[in-house]
Parts: C-alpha cells; sequence; structure tokens
C-alpha cells in the first residue's frame, strides 16, 4: 500500500486539473464568447437569426442534456429539442418566451446518484457538442482526427511532430474543409454556451462529484494502480482541450464576423 501524501496530493493535483480547471477554463471561455455572438445576433438580426445559422447546435445542446438526464434517472417532464422563440408570447417563469429548445426534468433529491447528476446534466452540451465535433473530424478530415490520435498516444509526452505532420497527409476533396467549417459555426452558434440555469444545475451536484472523484484518486494511489487512470484521464482530457480549442477558435471567428455584419448593416 503506497501511503506517501506527496504521490496522493500529486494525484489529486493531475485529477483535478484534469477533471475541474480544463474544463472550467473551456465551458468559461465559450460560454462567454457564444453568448456574446448570440447578444449581437439578436439585437441585430432578431432573435431568429439565432435559430437559423445555429439550428444543429441548438439540437445537439438539447440532446445532449436530455441523455444526460436520461442516464442519470431523472423524470423528463417535457422536451424540444428545436423550437422557435416567440418574444411576444409569455413563457412558465412570466417572461418572454425566447427559449430556442429545453429539456425540463425532475429528480429525488434524497438521491445521491441523481443529485450528483445536475452536474453531468448542466455541462453536457459541451461534451456533446464537443463529440459531434470530434465525429465530423473523423469523417470530413481524417489526417487531423489521425494527428489527434497521435498526439495523446502518450499523454505525458505529446507528439506534437507526429500531430502536425499528420495534419493535410489526406487526399480528399479541399471542399471538405469549408463544409467542415460551415458546420463548425453552426454548432458553435447554437451549442457552446450554458445558460444560467444550466450553471445553477450543474452546482447542485458538485460537491458529490468531487467526493467521487477525491475517494476514487486516493484509493487508487494508495493500491498502486493510478497510473493507468491518470495516463487514460490526461489523454481523453487533452483530445478534448485540441477539440474544444478548435470550437474556441470557431467561436472567436463567428463572434468577429457577427460583429462586422452587424457594422455592414448599419452603415
Amino acid at each position: 500500500m503506497n501511503t506517501d501524501l506527496g504521490i496522493i496530493f500529486k494525484n489529486l493535483g493531475i485529477v483535478g486539473l484534469d477533471l475541474i480547471v480544463i474544463p472550467f477554463v473551456f465551458v468559461a471561455l465559450l460560454t462567454y464568447l457564444n453568448r456574446d455572438t448570440k447578444r449581437f445576433l439578436a439585437n441585430g438580426f432578431g432573435v431568429n437569426s439565432e435559430l437559423y445559422l445555429g439550428f444543429i447546435g441548438i439540437f445537439f445542446h438539447e440532446l445532449s442534456h436530455l441523455l444526460a438526464a436520461l442516464a442519470f434517472g431523472h423524470r423528463i417532464e417535457q422536451v424540444r429539442l428545436l423550437k422557435r422563440p416567440h418574444p411576444h408570447q409569455r413563457g412558465r417563469d412570466g417572461q418572454p418566451d425566447l427559449a430556442l429548445g429545453y429539456v425540463n426534468h425532475t429528480w429525488n433529491q434524497h438521491n445521491w446518484y441523481q443529485t450528483t447528476g445536475n452536474l453531468f446534466i448542466g455541462v453536457a452540451p459541451i461534451f456533446g457538442c464537443a463529440a459531434v465535433l470530434l465525429g465530423l473530424t473523423a469523417l470530413l478530415i481524417p489526417s487531423w482526427f489521425q494527428g489527434m490520435l497521435t498526439l495523446i498516444a502518450n499523454p505525458f509526452a505529446l507528439d506534437w511532430t507526429g500531430f502536425f505532420g499528420a495534419l493535410g497527409g489526406d487526399s480528399h476533396p479541399w471542399v471538405r474543409w469549408p463544409i467542415m467549417i460551415l458546420l463548425s459555426l453552426n454548432l458553435s452558434i447554437g451549442g457552446f454556451d450554458l445558460s444560467a440555469a444550466d450553471f445553477a444545475n450543474s452546482r447542485i451536484g458538485l460537491i458529490g462529484f468531487i467526493t467521487i472523484v477525491v475517494v476514487l484518486t486516493v484509493g487508487l494511489t494508495l493500491f498502486n494502480a493510478a497510473s493507468g487512470f491518470l495516463r487514460l484521464l490526461t489523454a481523453a482530457i487533452i483530445l478534448l482541450a485540441v477539440v474544444l480549442g478548435y470550437a474556441l477558435l470557431i467561436s472567436l471567428l463567428t463572434n468577429l464576423l457577427v460583429r462586422l455584419a452587424l457594422q455592414i448593416k448599419e452603415h
């Protein structure tokens, strides 16, 4: 049994970085950028512009909430994966109905599993949309997908040379890149941001999640079984970071394009 406190705290630090710090940074940046983009779209081109330009992202955003809620045993009350906003009508909260989709669910507050699941349900769109982006990459830009797999083959000694060497290493038609970028823009506008309700929902399950992470990491470290877990976890988070880094660039590009379009419209 390994009772070295230095190793235990080192492993807790790695897991905390992988599961809390890195995802939080991307979630915060993506949410800020895409909320800003939606604000400019709504103010400059009307609330329906968010639907027209981001319907793919909206669909997968809500689908991610739904699948996560089902996985954690929540009761699904109402679902609309895509809907047109009705600003002149009142929603359930008495405010103008600006929702582009929703998943209303309830849970047993005395059930630890269902309560902890709120964290995953709240942040599910970030990971769900990242999975869609990864699938699109494998389908449309396989050289880039292969490069990512090469990069994370050894997560503690990243092969950046192999990653960049794999880019452009296929002979697929160039038209796949514009298709990839257009789909990414749509996914970015509609999917990669969390609402205030999503963040509030996530906070409910945060304590339970941290408890699981600490107990699991300490237990594996004590029995000298943490190395494989840390390697797999770090590889997965690096892959996620590459995909979300691309999503962040696309979100920034989208934001700049929307601002430019608004400037042209106003002049």
